[in-house]
């Protein structure tokens, strides 16, 4: 749920279901708050130090009451156990959300993230560049192609080659991919498109076992709707997408790699009156297993979920945007440690 996503449906082509239309409750861990307070904490991207397992580092974006934001950064050092006050990483005048961290060397990170003020047509992604992942130095915007504004909402993974591939979309338009061969900064220019038409969120992850893509994203308004593509080529989308089921109001897809080669993808579904987080597992990207209800906080919104692969089987240590008063006021970043996202009966791996 991102308030500078595009919510028009472009007719996307569908295929048969993913999976049956099954919601099991997944066994959780204590819910820990990353960041609270007052104010709206919302919308968390969280890293690993290569050099450091046991850290965590969280970019979130903290948003004024006319719902214009600034980064902070909040650290780990003791596997999520505490955090540090979080401190502001960019914050001007302009307003400044949808963090996206990635580490691009031994000691060099980069912090990419939407900026812009008034028209929707000033945004533009920018780059802010750091040592340690906590500090950082902004960098202006990057170029990726575009003569007018309007690139929102970046994704950005690194490559096992070290090339970055970031996915994003344009105000009112179509989702894209580009990727950078210098630590982002610079992008090519081709504009890759990677939805048939207006999408929003577009988020992908790499499997490197066998060199799949997997990309998620959004069309609508209410409801929206969750879509799946693969591919074997990040700059050939042409295979169809699929629609993300169980079907209902589906946000904020996430996609990953788990620790045992699966994929995951975590969204935020409405239930009752509020946006709960749900989880699918699958070995190919195309059949999934039954849906897992990995947060369970009735009539309080549950949003934004991003994650990090956890070292069991099936299991990922999940963040998100928590409301703590209803329906949808006053969010904290929250984090789940360990939760296992396959049904007991797939608990033990894929045949």
């Amino acid at each position: 749920m991102n308030r500078h996503a595009s919510r028009r449906h472009p007719g996307l082509l569908a295929s048969a279901p993913l999976l049956a239309v099954l919601t099991v409750p997944a066994p959780l861990s204590a819910q820990q708050t990353v960041s609270g307070g007052p104010g709206n904490d919302y919308q968390a991207d969280v890293a690993i130090p290569w050099d450091a397992p046991d850290s965590r580092i969280v970019v979130f974006e903290r948003l004024d009451g006319a719902l214009s934001g600034d980064l902070y950064v909040t650290r780990s050092s003791d596997g999520g156990a505490t955090w540090t006050t979080p401190a502001l990483a960019i914050g001007t005048a302009a307003n400044e959300r949808h963090p996206a961290l990635v580490q691009t060397g031994a000691q060099a990170w980069a912090l990419f993230h939407l900026a812009g003020t008034g028209a929707s047509s000033s945004f533009r992604i920018h780059r802010a560049t750091s040592t340690d992942g906590t500090v950082f130095t902004a960098q202006g915007a990057v170029d990726l192609g575009w003569p007018t504004g309007g690139e929102v909402n970046p994704h950005v993974i690194r490559h096992p080659d070290g090339t970055l591939v970031m996915t994003y979309q344009r105000l009112s338009g179509a989702a894209h991919l580009a990727q950078s061969t210098d630590g982002g900064a610079t992008w090519d220019t081709l504009r890759t498109q990677v939805s048939p038409g207006n999408a929003a969120l577009p988020r992908i992850a790499f499997r490197p076992d066998d060199g799949t893509w997997l990309l998620v994203y959004q069309t609508g308004s209410n409801p929206v709707s969750g879509w799946i593509r693969t591919s074997s080529d990040p700059l050939d989308w042409s295979a169809p997408a699929r629609p993300l089921l169980p079907a209902g109001n589906n946000h904020d897809g996430f996609p990953m790699v788990l620790s045992d080669g699966s994929f995951a993808l975590l969204w935020a579904q409405v239930v009752g009156n509020a946006f709960q987080v749900f989880s699918i597992r699958s070995r190919d990207g195309i059949a999934w297993e039954p849906a897992i209800q990995v947060s369970d906080r009735p009539g309080l919104f549950n949003v934004q979920p991003h994650a990090l692969r956890g070292p069991d089987p099936g299991t990922a240590e999940i963040y998100w945007g928590a409301a703590q008063s209803p329906p949808s006021g006053n969010f904290d970043i929250v984090r789940e440690a360990a939760v296992l996202l396959a049904p007991a009966i797939f608990a033990d791996g894929f045949d």
